[in-house]
């Protein structure tokens, strides 16, 4: 019986609603040991559309070649670039122009959703793109950020690809730690400074218009003195 048998050849084949049924499905089977086998059987499933009975009675050769292409896309998933931008219907999106300059609102909530990236993929992407206004010469401005966007974030979890979100997750992680461990500093000063400017007002009533929960601030806190703890291990 001759059967067809679709592999993506990148991660612009995936959407993230795809991946997250294969993400959840491992995750039983982190750290055990058919966590290996059954990373094949599962992605074969999730993003081949190709069931464990289907592939048990496939010759092994051609078995071998579906499970080294399914792994070789895994592999992949790390080496995924920045995409600065990307149209979905009539709207643009860009990547926020300089993560320096993003507000402590934009930060807080981008930390306290990183403890579980994949998750909370399309939400942190939300905040990280956003609709571009302006755009002249390959400069762009966008939308300033104004909380969490609930259709944005239904939007990008049906239509992103797994290219933007590995690209865009990836490039944020690696400058959590340098932002994590600046964080105490600039919240010292930001808070000193507002409390100078706002004499009447109370650290919690100065947080709140700026988009910042007590919850959340205590969250960051929290994950500042978990990486401090990891660095010095």
């Amino acid at each position: 019986m001759e059967i067809n048998i679709t592999i993506p050849e990148s991660w612009q084949d995936v959407t993230l609603q795809q991946y997250l049924k294969f993400y959840n499905a491992m995750k039983p089977y982190d750290g055990a040991e058919e966590y290996s086998t059954k990373i094949v059987e599962i992605a074969a499933y999730y993003l081949c559309n190709i069931d464990a009975n289907t592939l048990n009675r496939l010759p092994l050769d051609t078995f071998n070649e579906i499970a080294s292409s399914i792994m070789n896309l895994i592999l992949s998933g790390k080496k995924q670039e920045l995409v600065k931008s990307f149209e979905i219907g009539n709207t643009k999106y860009g990547f926020v122009t300089n993560l320096d300059h993003m507000t402590y609102g934009e930060y807080v909530d981008l930390v306290t959703y990183s403890k579980d990236v994949y998750e909370n993929a399309a939400l942190m992407c939300s905040i990280l793109y956003r609709p571009i206004l302006e755009q002249d010469k390959g400069q762009y401005r966008i939308q300033d950020y104004k909380g969490t966007n609930e259709n944005q974030i239904e939007l990008f979890y049906q239509k992103l690809t797994m290219d933007i979100i590995f690209g865009a997750l990836g490039f944020f992680l690696r400058l959590q730690k340098d932002l994590l461990n600046s964080t105490l500093t600039y919240t010292t000063e930001a808070m000193s400074k507002m409390m100078e400017e706002n004499p009447t007002s109370t650290a919690a009533q100065i947080l709140a218009e700026n988009g910042v929960s007590m919850e959340q601030l205590q969250l960051l806190q929290e994950m500042i003195q978990q990486s401090s703890t990891q660095s010095q291990d």
